[in-house]
């Protein structure tokens, strides 16, 4: 096996310094090449963990079993380095979103420079994972989010990934600017998951998502197919534009939450209550609208009128393992 450093792009900083867009490549021989992109949001910090047990797991099969890799895999830690030194989810200074600059321009601006770099590295893999965090705000459960227009392709390799949840949505506009709507249009199978929460790392899903993509990268072939992996744990429930329940906050205060995330509910359940720190009464009950799965839940306990408290796939039942 060999592992190389390598540099995707770099630019010239204002003074003195230059940005290093980099991935650490693993090779093993001729077979399937599959990446994983994390950092395109600064304040998304689960990836940058998960690129690092990628790593470490892959250093120790080079020690043990050199040859069980057949194939190449590649590992993008922080394609948005300004953002991740700067805890900003936005590409510093330009204040703009990366994923909503793809596919690039080699010629156009800081961000757009970026975003064309990932792409054209990217181009030709047999899958790309873009790995997401939730924002500070909400708590997500591993899984992976596809747009409708890719679900056949991409819908089957999803179901080896260990997750929780494959999410099928309909497309929006602002989706065409992502990375994995990109790489997809070009025929590049991309999955995008998400997983825990802003600025936090959560080691329990990290494990739980690198076991998917072990078995998941086994299946294409870049792997010896004798290689031992960790079990499958999860089985995910499958959630679209029709099962996805949205609750929202109907009053301002302070939540605090009655029930644990990937929880099985019921109709009219107390999910948690919204309260006012002048006064011991209970302003507003957040109680689910269906029978289902919790599997968003609201993190940060400061809520308006209108936020988003917890989304619910309607119609599971059962606590996943």
């Amino acid at each position: 096996m060999r592992i190389e450093r390598e540099t995707v792009l770099q630019l010239r900083l204002p003074y003195c310094e230059n940005l290093h867009v980099g991935r650490t490549v693993f090779c093993g021989g001729e077979g399937p090449r599959v990446a994983v992109v994390s950092g395109i949001h600064g304040d998304e910090i689960e990836g940058l963990y998960l690129t690092h047990r990628i790593a470490a797991w892959l250093e120790e099969l080079a020690a043990t079993q050199p040859g069980a890799l057949r194939g190449t895999v590649e590992i993008y830690p922080a394609v948005n380095p300004l953002g991740i030194d700067t805890m900003t989810r936005s590409v510093p200074p330009y204040g703009s979103d990366l994923n909503r600059q793809f596919p690039g321009h080699a010629g156009g601006l800081f961000p757009q420079r970026i975003a064309a770099a990932v792409v054209a590295a990217v181009q030709g893999a047999a899958l790309v994972v873009d790995v997401h965090a939730s924002n500070i705000y909400l708590r997500e459960i591993p899984q992976v989010r596809i747009a409708t227009e890719f679900a056949d392709t991409l819908v089957p390799l999803a179901r080896t990934m260990n997750l929780d949840v494959i999410w099928v949505h309909g497309a929006m506009t602002v989706l065409e600017a992502t990375l994995a709507h990109s790489v997809n249009e070009r025929r590049t199978p991309c999955l995008v998951v998400e997983m825990g929460v802003g600025m936090r790392v959560t080691p329990a899903f990290t494990e739980q998502v690198l076991t998917g993509l072990l078995h998941t990268w086994r299946r294409l072939g870049v792997f010896d197919p004798r290689l031992e992996l960790p079990p499958l744990s999860h089985a995910p429930l499958v959630a679209d534009d029709g099962n996805v329940q949205y609750l929202n906050a109907d009053t301002s205060g302070l939540f605090i939450p009655e029930i644990e995330h990937w929880t099985s509910v019921a109709a009219g359940q107390c999910l948690g209550r919204i309260v006012s720190p002048h006064h011991g009464r209970t302003l507003s009950e957040v109680r689910s609208p269906t029978e289902g799965v919790l599997f968003t839940l609201r993190e940060f306990p400061l809520v308006h009128e209108g936020s988003l408290m917890a989304r619910i796939v309607a119609g599971g039942s059962g606590r996943v393992p």
